[in-house]
């Protein structure tokens, strides 16, 4: 397994979360508020990817493209040393601009935290640990498909065009773009070609850790597929290895003979 793919996946995938969560958890929202808006970038040696997000004094979190003036530039010189910092451990990091931000840097830790806790516990919040993990699946998937030609392969043939996931539980629609390797929440931006509706949060939460049985879902209805099935099944076997990737399955002590 390689540290960079799964770093990559983090800059992201597991970051830009925060933005598609703070507008619905206040938690999140009260961790990064603070006296002012500030923005960090985030950099890995031998990683192609960057995270990019602000915040502002009332805690909403956005993703941006481009890097904002004077914004935070902090490097790590491996992915392991990334990875370090993500596991709250203590690692090497170095400022490379905006160090006026340096002193912002706690509310950043502090939304992190909570970032953490919202995707790996679905009790406090099942919703906000459904459409977390749904958007960090769908970030992720359009990083493989963008930088890993092998999962791109899995989509050629299907066309190119968005594919949205619902669920009334959820606080909103998301998307991905097969073609532009867009992704977001909310609206579709162009016609779909497949949409994948869960009935309720229960089936979701089913088919995140990997426990649906699709057949019996679809012949129930808890789970509707409409336009290319074929799309949607190859996307789901994309949506799998990211979440191989991030959460590799526990490794069981061979039986005592």
């Amino acid at each position: 397994m390689s540290a960079a793919l799964i770093t990559l996946l983090h800059l992201e995938a597991v970051l830009p979360a925060l933005a598609v969560l703070a507008p619905y958890d206040e938690e999140l929202r009260r961790a990064a508020a603070g006296t002012g808006d500030f923005s960090v970038v985030l950099m890995t040696r031998g990683v192609p990817a960057r995270c990019r997000l602000t915040f502002s004094a009332a805690g909403s979190i956005t993703a941006a493209e481009a890097s904002p003036s004077g914004a935070l530039r902090l490097w790590f010189p491996s992915p392991g040393q990334f990875l370090r910092t993500m596991a709250q451990k203590p690692a090497c990091v170095l400022p490379l601009g905006g160090w006026t931000a340096l002193r912002y840097v706690s509310r950043f830790s502090a939304a992190g935290r909570r970032l953490d806790e919202l995707l790996r516990d679905p009790k406090p919040s099942p919703a906000l640990f459904a459409f977390g993990n749904l958007a960090v699946g769908l970030a992720g998937a359009a990083a493989l498909l963008r930088y890993k030609p092998d999962a791109r392969r899995q989509l050629a043939g299907f066309g190119e065009g968005v594919v949205t996931f619902a669920c009334p539980a959820l606080p909103a629609p998301l998307w991905i773009d097969t073609g532009t390797l867009q992704w977001g929440a909310g609206l579709a931006p162009r016609a779909t070609l497949a949409e994948l509706v869960f009935n309720d949060l229960e089936t979701l939460l089913a088919e995140l850790s990997h426990r649906l049985d699709a057949l019996a879902a679809l012949g129930g209805g808890e789970l509707r597929i409409r336009g290319h099935l074929l799309l949607a099944e190859r996307l789901g076997l994309v949506l799998t290895e990211v979440g191989h990737l991030l959460n590799p399955p526990v490794s069981l002590p061979p039986p005592l003979s």
